[in-house]
């Protein structure tokens, strides 16, 4: 195991360098001007070039990429073209909303991905089975962010059941930072109204990602199940007069499990950057939406500052997903 992980520090290393020099690349040959969009629209041509010796953009690419690694090596990012402020302490102020948007959208969508999945192998070609298939594939076929929309209108517009967006109600502060997360702080802290109103604000914003990436892993988790339930180990099992729900338990779900990990690895790292719309949508000051204003704003450091932070979640879910293959499977070594 320590091998492993040292393995995979390693190529943490060479990800993030690789992810940082390809972002500063593609963004220096775009066709807009990150010195006029700092400067503004109304800005004269002496005073853009002013602020590209500023920011010093007018040094070379590889110059600007090697102090930005020499800053990288103690946490440091550089400075925002827009705020002035450092892009570390903007990412960090806004990296536990959208973790705590996603982590708890993940743990939602895989947990119901698994039951509907099961039940679908397990009652195959009944009623149950035909509406879980037809539910999946609509969940499939539409676009979280589509879906945001509506959720947003017929519930927040029509209904006034929850809210339209932000963590929490305007002008009400919320819990003392432990983990940044709203739900856990304020459990923790023991302020159940908080929590509630929390949860209440997270509601909408959740769903859409729990029903948008939902589909296909409940599509897989069925014909994987199906395909367990198949094999000679299976036949077994039930010869030898094990109980039904010992089998399907302790053997056929436990193999299942296996390649639906490695599909949860995936979906967490296209949640994680398929959350700008939903952000944008629900104004959830999280990195989507950051992202989003730093694109537009040609903010190239704090551009490459998400684009590394997210690499650096990625690795480490996928890190995670190998490391539980030898905890359900002890099978599975790692190499």
């Amino acid at each position: 195991m320590a091998k492993f992980l040292a393995k995979r520090a390693l190529s943490l290393i060479f990800v993030v360098i690789g992810i940082t020099l390809i972002v500063f690349i593609a963004t220096h040959c775009l066709p807009a001007d990150p010195a006029r969009a700092a400067a503004g629209p109304s800005a004269s041509k002496e005073q853009v070039e002013e602020k590209r010796v500023e920011l010093g953009l007018d040094r070379p690419v590889y110059v600007q990429y090697l102090d930005y690694m020499k800053g990288l090596l103690h946490f440091d990012m550089g400075k925002s073209y827009k705020s002035k402020q450092p892009v570390t302490q903007e990412i960090s102020s806004r990296l536990a909303a959208t973790m705590e948007l996603t982590v708890l959208s993940l743990i939602i969508f895989f947990i119901i991905a698994l039951l509907m999945g099961s039940i679908a192998a397990l009652k195959r070609n009944r009623v149950i089975d035909h509406i879980i298939r037809f539910l999946s594939v609509g969940s499939m076929a539409v676009p979280p962010y589509w879906l945001a929309l509506l959720l947003q209108y017929f519930l927040y517009y029509k209904a006034q059941w929850f809210p339209s967006g932000y963590r929490l109600p305007a002008g009400m502060a919320g819990p003392d930072t432990v983990t940044g997360f709203y739900l856990l702080d304020s459990a923790i802290q023991g302020n159940w109204t908080l929590f509630a109103l929390s949860a209440k604000h997270l509601f909408l914003p959740v769903l859409s990602l729990v029903i948008g990436y939902c589909g296909i892993t409940t599509r897989m988790m069925r014909t994987q199940l199906l395909q367990e339930l198949r094999q000679d180990y299976i036949r077994t099992a039930r010869s030898k007069g094990i109980p039904e729900r010992t089998v399907i338990r302790r053997h056929a779900m436990k193999n299942a499990i296996s390649p639906i990990l490695t599909m949860l690895g995936m979906q967490a790292g296209g949640m994680i950057g398929g959350t700008v719309l939903i952000e944008k949508i629900f104004s959830w000051p999280g990195l989507g939406s950051y992202a989003l204003e730093a694109i537009m704003s040609m903010d190239l450091l704090v551009i490459a500052g998400i684009t590394t932070v997210m690499a650096v979640i990625f690795i480490l879910i996928n890190l995670i997903v190998d490391i539980s293959y030898v905890l359900i499977d002890p099978r599975v070594r790692l190499s």
